[in-house]
């Protein structure tokens, strides 16, 4: 007796959620997948790569800090710096304060952003020219927002 209702094949066309959550985090991994495709040959990872950026823009940072701007869990972030510190793209020392680590990108971290940028650019490039005309700047100008507001809103509380 077959199935009797099977499953389409080829691509499968994702579906609206009410939920805000589950709707931003599929957009994120869809969009994770475009540029993880495109930086794939300068051996990073979308996440390593944006790090770095940020700590080209930063200077040495406290890691808490640089996972705060980053909106990384410290698990995520620990992984990350791992990885990147074992390349030599960053160090990491003590702080002032023992339980504090100071993060900094190295001269081989800002030539390998240097290195990943045209991929990075074709990322950018699919992805503005495969969005609606307009969505683009709304994006840029709607997703501070909503990263703001839900870095300030606390599980549980009022807000």
């Amino acid at each position: 007796m077959g199935d009797v209702n099977p499953q389409p094949v080829g691509k499968v066309q994702s579906s609206a959620t009410p939920c805000l959550c589950a709707a931003l985090r599929q957009a994120s991994r869809a969009v994770t997948r475009i540029y993880d495709a495109e930086l794939r040959g300068t051996g990073l990872r979308t996440t390593q790569h944006f790090l770095l950026k940020l700590l080209g823009r930063s200077g040495e940072v406290c890691q808490g800090g640089l996972g705060e701007m980053a909106s990384l869990d410290e698990t995520t972030l620990t992984r990350s710096l791992r990885l990147l510190q074992k390349n030599g793209w960053v160090t990491i020392r003590a702080g002032t304060d023992r339980r504090a680590k100071l993060v900094a990108i190295t001269e081989a971290g800002k030539a390998k952003v240097e290195e990943a940028r045209p991929a990075w650019s074709r990322a950018q490039k699919r992805l503005r020219r495969a969005l609606p005309k307009g969505t683009w700047d709304l994006l840029f100008a709607t997703l501070p927002d909503v990263t703001k507001a839900a870095s300030e809103t606390t599980p549980g509380g009022t807000s």
